[in-house]
């Protein structure tokens, strides 16, 4: 479970930061260090080993200054993961392309894909609690307005976005563990499948799981025993999206009706 929370911070400071609010000047802040800087020296800092290795310690000794320093400008952990969120959501486009809203909803998803594949320690935060800075915000309206005109009511549109975002982030998970995965095992997909299949062959009975025998040899005599998590995520993009074309065209109302998964009380 995900133990990393951005919006976990004291509001008042944690939203002045983010905001770059005017804030009281504090004793023996050093020259030339400011909150921008500190924030894209931590975003180098996981970029390169993971947010395991994100700490005010070791960030003061990339920028030569003590931990001590670093909390006259970043009063603690939960800001610092705030800050360093943010400045990766400054990276997306301000703007969208000139298109329907098909294109500008793929767009949405292929830039946030994008920046996952670049910053893949932002899969280890939880953004259920959004950090609520400018750029957190500016995101969600860039999203928002991808589907403007598509012909649904405000929490539809709400939902929507909600969606493609929660795809995204599932399908930029999988892409990274397959980038990871020989790495951390040792092993590729291949050498893995090697050991594993002529054993899992004696122990699978194809009357027992037909259509995993037939369709699992067919993908992988067409995959060569690789994953690519690149073609599934366009996959599911292109179907996502004829979805929210079909339910749009058929005038939504998914959110506003309060048309919702139902659980029975255990």
């Amino acid at each position: 479970m995900v133990s990393r929370f951005t919006g976990r911070g004291d509001p008042q400071t944690t939203l002045s930061l983010l905001w770059d609010l005017p804030r009281s000047a504090k004793p023996g802040r050093q020259p030339g260090l400011t909150p921008a800087l500190i924030g894209a020296e931590a975003m180098a800092l996981a970029d390169a080993s993971g947010l395991e290795a994100l700490t005010m310690r070791a960030l003061g000794e990339r920028l030569s200054v003590s931990a001590m320093s670093l909390y006259r400008y970043v009063p603690g952990k939960p800001e610092l993961l705030d800050l360093v969120v943010e400045l990766a959501y400054a990276e997306l486009p301000d703007t969208l392309p000139e298109a329907p809203w098909e294109m500008r909803l793929r767009r949405v998803a292929l830039d946030t894909w994008a920046l996952y594949q670049r910053h893949p320690w932002m899969l280890e935060v939880s953004t259920y609690r959004a950090s609520l800075g400018p750029h957190s915000i500016r995101k969600y309206e860039r999203e928002l307005s991808a589907v403007a005109d598509a012909g649904l009511g405000d929490l539809d549109m709400d939902l929507v976005v909600a969606a493609v975002s929660d795809y995204v982030r599932g399908a930029a998970r999988n892409a990274v563990d397959a980038r990871t995965a020989m790495q951390v095992t040792g092993d590729s997909d291949e050498e893995w499948w090697a050991l594993h299949a002529a054993l899992l062959q004696q122990l699978v009975d194809p009357e027992v799981f037909p259509l995993a025998v037939r369709i699992g040899a067919k993908a992988g005599a067409a995959y060569g025993g690789t994953t690519d998590p690149a073609r599934s995520f366009a996959f599911g993009l292109a179907r996502l999206i004829e979805g929210v074309r079909l339910f749009a065209s058929t005038g939504g109302a998914g959110g506003d009706s309060g048309d919702c998964l139902q659980t029975s009380p255990a």
